[in-house]
């Protein structure tokens, strides 16, 4: 498994502190500030990163000597889910090459988290999203649009999309 530092880092630092947090405020809710604080603090090459918020999850750049990559936090292991499992049933229905030159690599998920590759975000020309837009009807997703679309070695892919 490529990444395995990053994944026990998360599984078994970052979900404790976040438990515990929950715990001392005697809430369900997920501390997003907080882990945004901390998150800072135990990456702190990255700490002047975009992080995103979405609907569901959140992302934190985590970067390795060679890439930057995407922890997506969620607040429950269902919102992380549905992602990867659009992205495994991608995955077997077609050549990793053709998935991988369309959609973003996504290497694994684990409870509340999930690693992915991350790119820029630039703005997306009209016939890369045309042409993203039609691959991804081809094989049922939705919601392909300008902000889940970034540049990933050099070449515009989709981040994250759902399957209908």
């Amino acid at each position: 498994m490529r990444y395995k530092r990053i994944q026990d880092f998360a599984i078994h630092v970052i979900k404790p502190i976040v438990e515990h947090l929950k715990k001392m405020k005697k809430s369900r809710r997920m501390p997003w500030k907080e882990l945004t604080a901390i998150m800072r603090i135990l990456y702190p090459q990255t700490r002047d990163e975009h992080v995103g918020t979405g609907y569901f999850d959140h992302v934190f750049i985590v970067h390795t000597d060679k890439r930057w990559l995407a922890l997506k936090v969620g607040r429950n292991a269902q919102d992380i889910r549905k992602d990867y499992v659009t992205y495994k049933n991608l995955k077997t229905s077609m050549s990793d090459k053709s998935l991988h030159r369309n959609f973003a690599k996504i290497y694994w998920a684990s409870d509340i988290f999930m690693l992915q590759k991350w790119g820029d975000k630039r703005d997306v020309p009209i016939n890369e999203l045309k042409r993203l837009k039609a691959w991804g009807r081809r094989y049922g997703l939705k919601d392909i649009r300008p902000a889940n679309i970034m540049l990933v070695d050099n070449r515009y892919k989709i981040v994250d999309a759902e399957r209908i």
